[in-house]
């Protein structure tokens, strides 16, 4: 049900994605998707949590199993500036979702944990390798956060459908950002 969801706001858009519309998609009755969820409301909350989980399966428990400090920082900052991580999710249904979460305050505090947890990650990484000389000294939190509004920007940017080719040479630049203020470059 909730891939069929995902299916039809990127479709149709949020305002086109009725629970009839939906039901009609996996030739089920309406009344089933109000049984199990109540509300598209509620529907768009358990998306967005299954979005979220799978995201962090996919990409938090990856990158946070490198061991290496340093092999962990190059591999946090060059997924963070792909492609491929930007288009997890598909925009249309990411920024429909934001946009949500603007307004309802389960949705914001989904979006803001995740924020913060790869946040934290990118600071705890940092300090290790602060800890261990391999970058220099400095404030791992600020520099976390700068980082993270470069890739913040990065998938903004990208966002308008440029084509795979550009979307990648942004990626490069910020990433080449990034790393400079890491003093890896």
């Amino acid at each position: 049900m909730l891939q069929a969801y995902y299916a039809t706001l990127r479709e149709s858009g949020l305002q086109e994605a009725s629970i009839g519309r939906i039901a009609k998609r996996l030739g089920l009755h309406p009344s089933l998707f109000i049984h199990y969820f109540g509300t598209k409301e509620q529907m768009t909350i358990e998306l967005v949590d299954y979005l979220l989980e799978e995201f962090r399966r996919t990409y938090l428990g990856k990158l946070s199993g490198i061991s290496d400090p340093s092999d962990r920082l190059m591999s946090i900052v060059d997924t963070w500036f792909s492609v491929p991580y930007q288009e997890v999710v598909d925009d249309r249904v990411y920024y429909a979702c934001f946009y949500l979460s603007l307004h309802h305050p389960r949705l914001e505090e989904a979006f803001s944990t995740l924020s913060e947890e790869e946040t934290a990650l990118l600071e705890s990484t940092i300090e290790e390798c602060m800890a261990e000389g391999r970058i220099p000294d400095g404030n791992p939190r600020d520099l976390a956060l700068v980082i993270k509004a470069l890739e913040a920007g990065f998938a903004f940017l990208i966002a308008s459908g440029k084509e795979a080719e550009i979307k990648q040479r942004v990626g490069d630049t910020l990433k080449q950002q990034a790393l400079r203020l890491l003093g890896e470059v």
